[in-house]
Formats: structure tokens, C-alpha cells, sequence
């Protein structure tokens, strides 16, 4: 359990993980192989903009802490309304429970908020450096 604990702690290789996911959905979505939802590509856009603030030496300051506090609640709350509109399907009985899937909207919001969450919780670690 220690080592998968260092390996979720590891921003470089979460923002690595992370920005490889997104670039191969970026390519399915030019391709043109998946449907243009502009939610995924705000969730998309937020997720490659932490990780890239991972990648970078100076994480820890004060305006890569910024940007990644306003793209990461962007990203927030956008997959947060999706999912919400799916419960709100849910509660007028609208919703196709035999469609869920590992590709179903609802799932992948879910999956995009928690790596937001994720990736800012590595990004404002307390027990890292402080911002200058």
C-alpha cells in the first residue's frame, strides 16, 4: 500500500498519466470519432492546464497557483453542472440506466472531477513548499 501511495503522490507522474489521457481524447475528439460536448472540452482544457502546472519546476508559486485555482474551479464547476444535469434526468425518470458505461457522460464528468480535485489537492499540498 506504501508504493501505490507514492505513486498518487507523485504530481510529476499524475500530470504525466493525466496529460496523456487528455491528449488521446483530444485526438478522438478532432478525429471527429466522439461527439463535440463543450463541457468534456472545458473538463479537458482544465485537466491539461493542472497538469502542465505539475510539470513545471515552479509549481509551488504563487501565479501557477493562481491559474490553477481559477482553471481548476472552472473545470469544477463545469463537471460538476453535468453531472448535476444527469441527476436532474434521474429525477424525472429521463434517464437510461442500461446506457451507463465506462464512455457514458455521467461517468466521465465523475472521473474529470475527481482528477480535478486530485491534481489540486497535489498543487496546494501544505506540506510542500510555501508560495513566495
Amino acid at each position: 500500500m506504501g508504493t501505490l501511495s507514492a505513486i498518487l503522490q507523485n504530481r510529476r507522474m499524475v500530470a504525466a498519466f493525466v496529460l496523456l489521457v487528455v491528449l488521446g481524447t483530444l485526438a478522438l475528439d478532432i478525429a471527429g470519432l466522439v461527439h463535440p460536448c463543450p463541457y468534456c472540452r472545458v473538463q479537458r482544457f482544465a485537466l491539461g492546464v493542472l497538469s502542465i502546472i505539475l510539470l513545471l519546476k515552479g509549481y509551488d508559486r504563487l501565479l501557477p497557483r493562481y491559474v490553477a485555482a481559477v482553471t481548476g474551479l472552472m473545470g469544477l464547476v463545469v463537471g460538476m453542472t453535468q453531472n448535476f444535469n444527469h441527476i436532474k434526468k434521474m429525477n424525472a425518470g429521463e434517464f437510461d440506466w442500461s446506457a451507463v458505461s465506462i464512455g457514458h457522460p455521467w461517468v466521465l464528468s465523475g472521473l474529470a472531477v475527481l482528477t480535478l480535485v486530485w491534481q489540486l489537492f497535489l498543487i496546494f499540498d501544505m506540506d510542500r513548499a510555501p508560495a513566495r
